[in-house]
Parts: C-alpha cells; sequence; structure tokens
C-alpha cells in the first residue's frame, strides 16, 4: 500500500512516526514521512499553499497517519479537516501522544484514533483495508461511524514486551519531505541540526500527576510485565552506529529516555563500555534524583556524556503532595553534590516547574532556597506549568474548577511564554517572576540575569508581603519579561539555529561554564 505518515511536532526528530514507518517499510509498504515543522509559537497555523502542497504528496496514497503533540493539535486538525475535504476517500487514523491521552477530543476531528501503542495496530488497519475487511474490532482503536456519529472503543492490546523486535526508526530521507520556509521539499541531513533525539526504552515507573505517564500506567495496567522496557544495548549501539555512518554531520546523540541512569548498572556498564570502543561520539542524557550514582555517572561521562539534565520540578512539599513524586530536597541535594564532583566534563541543567496554582509562596520560597544550595556551576531550566490533558493533575484542576477551559490549562503556550502564564494563573506572581528570571546559566554570584545578592533582598519577608499584596510593580515588569521572551526565543534561537555546526558545537561545550 502506499501511506503517508505526517508529523506535526515542531523538530523533525519524531521517532514515534519513525518507528512506524520502519515496521509498515519492514512488511513491504511503500511509506511517505512529511515533517510540517512549524514555529514553537503554538498559535501559529498553516497557510493554504502549505497545505496545497500537502496534498500534492498524499493524494495517491491508501492510508494517510498524523502524529501530535497536544500542543501541536490545532494544527494536527487544521491539516486532518483540510485533507478530509481535499483526499475524500483516504482514511486517517490519529495516533501519537496526544491521540492516546485525548481520545474523546481526537475522535471529534478524525474517524480513526489509535490510542497506545501503534506498532501492531498500524499492521493490522493496513492488512484491513488492503484486503477490504472492517477495522471495526482492531484493538486500540477509536472508530466513528460518518453517518451515526456511534464511536467504537476497542480496549488496547498487550504491550510489545520484546522491544528489540521493532525495526530501527526510518531514517531513509530520500522517502522523507519537511516543511521549510513555506515549501514542502526533500528531507537533508542539515535538517537534523547535528543531533538525533534517541529512545532507548519505554516507561517511567513513577507517573507524577503532571505527566502523561501517570495516564500511560492506567491504561496499561495488566497489560504488560514491566512498566520500564529496554531495548538491548546491542541493538541500541547498532541503531546508533548506522546513524553515524549515515549522517557524517552529527555532533552528538541526545538520549531521550525519562531517565537513563533507570538502567540497572550492569547494563550502564556494557553500554558505557561499547559505546566509547565503538561509537565514540558524545552524547547527551537524562537522571532524576533517585538514580543517580557516582559509579553510574562517572561512567557516563567516561563514555562521553557531556550534558544531563536531572528533573527536579517542585519543591519538596509540592512533589509530594501534589505531584506524588516521592522525592526529598536532601536527595536532590546528594545527587547534585555527585553531579558537581564532573564539572569540568559534565554540564548539568536542573528542570524545575513553577506558576502551579497549588504552589504556596512557602513553596516558591523553598524551591529558590534550594536551588541556591546546588553546587555550582549549572543551567536551571524554569518551565511554567502546563496542564496536560489527561494527566491526574489535569483532572484535579477541571473538577476544582481552576480549569473552566481549554486556554486555562496554557496548553497553547509553551513554557518560556513566562508573562502569558503569570497572567493566565495571576497566583504568587512576584515569586513566581523572580524564579522565572533565575533561569539560565547559575555561577556563584549569578542566576541568569539576575544576581545572587539581588534575590536575596527581593526575598526579604516585607517585600514578598507588600508584591504578593499588591502586584501592580510584578505587572509592570511583566511587560519588559514579555519583551525579553520575545527576543530571545523568537530572534536569538532561530539565529543559533542558522549558526554553522561547528560553532554550535564550540557553543554547546561551553555555555554553561560562562
Amino acid at each position: 500500500m502506499k501511506i503517508t505518515l505526517i508529523s506535526a511536532a515542531t523538530y523533525p526528530s519524531d521517532q514515534g512516526i519513525r518507528t512506524i514507518s520502519a515496521v509498515l517499510k519492514k512488511a513491504g509498504h511503500d511509506v511517505k514521512l512529511v515533517f510540517m515543522n512549524l514555529s514553537e509559537d503554538y498559535s501559529k497555523f498553516y497557510k493554504r499553499q502549505e497545505l496545497r502542497q500537502l496534498y500534492q504528496i498524499c493524494k495517491d496514497s491508501e492510508l494517510i497517519g498524523i502524529s501530535s503533540f497536544v500542543s501541536t493539535a490545532p494544527r494536527a486538525i487544521q491539516i486532518i479537516k483540510y485533507l478530509e475535504k481535499t483526499c475524500v476517500k483516504i482514511p486517517i487514523v490519529w495516533g501519537g501522544i496526544h491521540a492516546t491521552i485525548s481520545p474523546k477530543e481526537c475522535i471529534k476531528y478524525c474517524n480513526i484514533v489509535c490510542v497506545g501503542e501503534g506498532e501492531e495496530t498500524i499492521l493490522d488497519l493496513v492488512n484491513a483495508i488492503e484486503k477490504n475487511k472492517s477495522i471495526k474490532k482492531i484493538k486500540n482503536l477509536w472508530i466513528k461511524n460518518k453517518e451515526t456519529e456511534k464511536i467504537i472503543k476497542n480496549p488496547v492490546r498487550l504491550l510489545i514486551d520484546n522491544l528489540d523486535s521493532i525495526p530501527l526508526p526510518d531514517y531513509d530521507t530520500k522517502t522523507h519531505y519537511i516543511l521549510d520556509n513555506h515549501r514542502l521539499r526533500r528531507f537533508r541531513e542539515q535538517d537534523l541540526d547535528g543531533a538525533i533525539f534517541f529512545l532507548t526504552g519505554r516507561g517511567c515507573p513513577y507517573g507524577c500527576d503532571y505527566c502523561s505517564n501517570s495516564l500511560l500506567n492506567e491504561l496499561y495496567k495488566g497489560k504488560r510485565k514491566k512498566i520500564v522496557r529496554w531495548h538491548s544495548v546491542d541493538y541500541i549501539i547498532k541503531g546508533i552506529l548506522k546513524l553515524k555512518e549515515k549522517f557524517p554531520s552529527l555532533s552528538y546523540f541526545d538520549i531521550r529516555d525519562d531517565t537513563f541512569s533507570l538502567r540497572p548498572i550492569e547494563q550502564i556498564r556494557e553500554f558505557t563500555k561499547k559505546y566509547k570502543e565503538k561509537v565514540n561520539l558524545r552524547f547527551k542524557c537524562l537522571t532524576d534524583p533517585h538514580t543517580v550514582s557516582d559509579e553510574k555517572i562517572k561512567l557516563l561521562v567516561n563514555a562521553g556524556c557531556t550534558d544531563i539534565i536531572m528533573g527536579i520540578q517542585g519543591e519538596e512539599r509540592v512533589n509530594k503532595e501534589v505531584y506524588h513524586r516521592n522525592q526529598t530536597n536532601k536527595e536532590v541535594i546528594n545527587a547534585a553534590k555527585i553531579l558537581n564532583k564532573y564539572k569540568d566534563k559534565l554540564a548539568v541543567m536542573y528542570d524545575v516547574i513553577t506558576c502551579n496554582p497549588y504552589e504556596k509562596p512557602e513553596d516558591i520560597i523553598n524551591m529558590i532556597r534550594l536551588l541556591q544550595k546546588l553546587p555550582k556551576p549549572y543551567f536551571l531550566s524554569v518551565n511554567n506549568l502546563v496542564f496536560f490533558h489527561g494527566s491526574k493533575l489535569h483532572e484535579r484542576a477541571v473538577n476544582e474548577g481552576i480549569i473552566k477551559t481549554p486556554k486555562d490549562s496554557a496548553v497553547t503556550l509553551n513554557y518560556w511564554d513566562r508573562g502569558a502564564h503569570i497572567l493566565l494563573k495571576r497566583k504568587n506572581m512576584y515569586l513566581v517572576l523572580i524564579l522565572n528570571l533565575m533561569r539560565g546559566v547559575v555561577t556563584e554570584k549569578r542566576f541568569g540575569i539576575i544576581s545572587n545578592s539581588l534575590i536575596n533582598h527581593l526575598l526579604k519577608p516585607e517585600r514578598i508581603k507588600k508584591n504578593l499584596t499588591n502586584p501592580s510593580n510584578t505587572l509592570f515588569i511583566l511587560k519588559f519579561v514579555s519583551i525579553y521572551d520575545l527576543i530571545r526565543e523568537r530572534i536569538l534561537k532561530p539565529t543559533y539555529r542558522s549558526l554553522p555546526l561547528d560553532f554550535k558545537v564550540w557553543y554547546d561545550k561551553v555555555r554553561y561554564r560562562v
């Protein structure tokens, strides 16, 4: 069959849809991949000329698949509506993480929605279409009858236990297209921007309430042998070597498992030994305070890990009582001390979440004080809370009246839309603004654009009380913050992406040590 798969993500490293493509190609089907990348400004939509070009690619297909995140779902809906009018007889299936966590929303716009992992489901769907058989009983699919509007909600199937049985993601760029400056053209190596996001496993044992993993853990209860499934080390090395050989311009791999250091120490030893011997290219990965150990970090750094991100997320009370993330401040500090031992070779980023209506003023103050205690240098990433559909926190906020309209969930905002988040939620605005201004490179004297001494001055009890009671000063400063964000994210970041790769490699190595 001729199949077109469309990604509405903002970057062309969508491993999920690439894996679906690889599964279909392995079964002998003719697959085109289209990356409809657009600005990270989620208010932006496709122009008619862009959609017309997409139609030209799709018009001879026998099946169209589309994938999106919740933030890019409105763009996916725009694509679906256009293709339903222009490709009338071609069935369209909507899959990916947003379709999995919000099938009730997706089925309003698309007659076939895939809930959960799609590798086996897509093959069943294609085989049924090819043989002109009914698709009504295919597991993982929600199906809507166009005439009656009746919806069939099939149960999810068992998760794939042996991930190595899945083919490597499809990076055959000859059959790929990407949207570039209003034009859909053939994919090029430079579109990867010198890096590839690579998942070496699936699942997360924590299931924090702000995260979609909480829903996935509920969805697959009794449908899996293990919460976290891993690719074997040999599978990972084989895949990375294949990509390194295919794309000589790659400067690093970005391992995007929720927490790579969750792997047992035996697997870490095997991976780092083989990676250093056979790949010998720098890489990045994610960790969490529970799984940081001196031996694991030492092995990763010696194998070429130059950047690591550790999620702190909330202050201890918020983590435990709001996010149901069983993590203490002491664990964060201990993990940070281990990471700091390798500061000459390892750039460390800490992720925190703020602008949360469930935060109390003392929670934000305690978070700032915790960050001040962490050994420097490091990079601070301040993310403003988005209530993701399907997460337990979203459900709670809806039930308690915090979310009255879709806009209240902040899904149309990026994490870095600081002023917009603060003005939307209007809770503890003064303290949330201080924490947001601390974002960036952290040294003994500075947090981003703000000095440590100024932070202490701003956190004096009388000043906090005054500004929380009367937010007029905060609102005034927010105007300048919005301008700063506009310059940084809409002008400086795109400029950085257009710079030569050699400069980016140098910049990535030194940015945390300025």
